[in-house]
């Protein structure tokens, strides 16, 4: 059995490319349940298909620009070159013409450009780029050569090298961007006050940054062991509404970080005023945003955080009271002291909590003394949790009264994008070491992947300007002339 397929195409032009394809299917290859066209056929038909395309796109577009916009003569030929062109179903190999400017509107001039460096500057389509970008994001890079090829009529030099430039590349030319706009949104940010309107219950009044970092592994022998990246989630609303938009950087400035979080928060509707609230967990590099950021902003202690601090010293408290400890007869009622303690921290009373917490580590200390273990477990974790509650005492709020407001009180939404954006890709179960160039490149295409916005990014217009000549040697109008 043969199968033929007929390709035609036709332009603005009246030009008509025809095509075929050929294809011999045997009946013997039933008996081996190879029914219908394969993969591989699949491939042959979207080649010559995207061949047939592309070509007579090309020789459009180069017929096009060749016509001068000004005098609308033809532009003399420099050369005739050939480009090849990659894209999602093959590499395709397209006429290359250079044009030379127009000798009657640029006199004197001699310069040339080719038309098709403006469509397509990478020499691939930005749905390739795009593609190859996400799959570098999500797998290794090797998978990702592995299931292009697989899938796509793509050549053998198509690597994970490949695949690890063109996701580098793609991270680089979304940074730009986003820095850019960053910096458009720093200098229209001006320190003002709440000028929203007060509605009672609107928990939606409120802009949330919900920050954390990561710990990635670093290829540099020469620098630290590992390094941080920062991850968070802006937007608005309160607990079970949408987290917003993700930020990732490796940059931990005070100002990087600034900056990429007021850009976050603009595209989720920040004006420049408001209520900022923004949730950590202490880290001494997320301290430094609260301060950076317009005004008025809150900075919030995560309160999981806390509880975390508080739930092995609670546990060890009941458990030496269910056991009837000797030691228990000094301090009766260590569950109960343990558990006032973090009432007071919920109701965000600091002081007494404070208070009482120095009390509860030099009781704890007599009781070490005495050789007890559980003593000695319970005086180093008090004197932690004491410790990191005067660090951030200025931090800590009425958890009560904002959770029974709907609001946000810990870093849940951060910990959910450390988690989707770099465990997965880079600490889990692919523990490989990053220079943090490459990770700060790939975690701008796993955020643009996350925030929806990959696609619309790349699929910017990449035409170039009209080649620009001096203005001693560009025709004037004879209108302008004249006047």
């Amino acid at each position: 059995m043969e199968w033929t397929i007929s390709i035609k195409g036709k332009n603005e032009l009246g030009d008509v490319c025809r095509r075929e394809v050929r294809i011999d299917k045997s009946d013997e290859r039933l008996r081996d349940g190879d029914i219908g066209l394969s993969i591989s056929d699949g491939k042959r038909i979207m080649a010559t298909l995207q061949s047939a395309v592309v070509n007579l796109e090309a020789e459009t577009y180069a017929l096009f620009r060749r016509v001068c916009p000004d005098c609308h003569t033809f532009r003399p030929v420099k050369d005739y070159t050939t480009r090849r062109i990659r894209t999602v179903f093959g590499t395709v190999e397209v006429r290359n013409p250079r044009w030379m400017l127009c000798r009657d509107c640029h006199p004197g001039m001699d310069a040339a450009f080719a038309p098709l460096k403006e469509i397509c500057p990478d020499r691939a389509t930005p749905e390739l780029m795009e593609l190859t970008a996400r799959l570098g994001s999500l797998i290794p890079y090797r998978q990702a050569a592995s299931v292009l090829a697989e899938f796509l009529p793509v050549e053998p030099t198509e690597t994970h090298a490949t695949v690890r430039k063109r996701t580098i590349k793609v991270g680089e030319r979304l940074d730009d961007q986003i820095t850019k706009e960053s910096w458009c949104a720093r200098t229209q940010m001006d320190e003002q006050h709440q000028l929203e309107m007060q509605l009672p219950g609107d928990r939606r009044k409120e802009f949330v940054v919900s920050i954390d970092t990561a710990h990635v592994r670093s290829a540099d022998a020469n620098s630290a062991r590992n390094f941080e990246v920062v991850v968070a989630r802006c937007g608005r609303g309160g607990r079970g509404d949408a987290g917003g938009r993700y930020f990732t950087t490796s940059n931990t400035g005070q100002h990087a970080i600034r900056d990429r979080a007021v850009h976050a928060l603009r595209r989720a509707g920040y004006c420049g005023f408001g209520d900022v609230a923004v949730i950590s967990d202490g880290a001494e590099i997320l301290k430094r945003l609260p301060r950076a950021m317009p005004k008025p902003t809150t900075h919030i202690i995560d309160w999981f955080r806390i509880a975390m601090k508080i739930q092995p010293m609670q546990q060890i408290a009941d458990h030496m009271v269910r056991s009837h400890s000797g030691l228990t007869g000094a301090l009766p009622s260590i569950d109960k002291d343990i558990r006032a303690v973090k009432w007071r921290l919920w109701h965000g009373r600091v002081d007494r909590a404070i208070r009482d917490l120095v009390r509860l580590v030099a009781e704890f200390k007599t009781w070490q003394e005495e050789g007890a273990f559980a003593a000695v477990r319970l005086h180093n974790l008090g004197a932690q949790l004491v410790t990191y509650i005067r660090s951030n005492c200025g931090a800590i709020i009425n958890y009560g009264k904002r959770y029974r407001a709907g609001l946000r009180v810990a870093t849940t939404l951060a910990e959910s994008a450390v988690n989707s954006l770099v465990a997965k890709r880079m600490v889990k179960k692919q523990q490989m070491r990053w220079s943090q160039h490459g990770a700060h490149m790939l975690m701008q295409v796993r955020t643009a992947d996350m925030n929806g916005e990959l696609r619309d990014r790349l699929r910017a217009r990449f035409r170039l300007p009209e080649p620009q000549a001096p203005s001693l040697f560009k025709p004037k109008p004879p209108l302008l002339r004249a006047a």
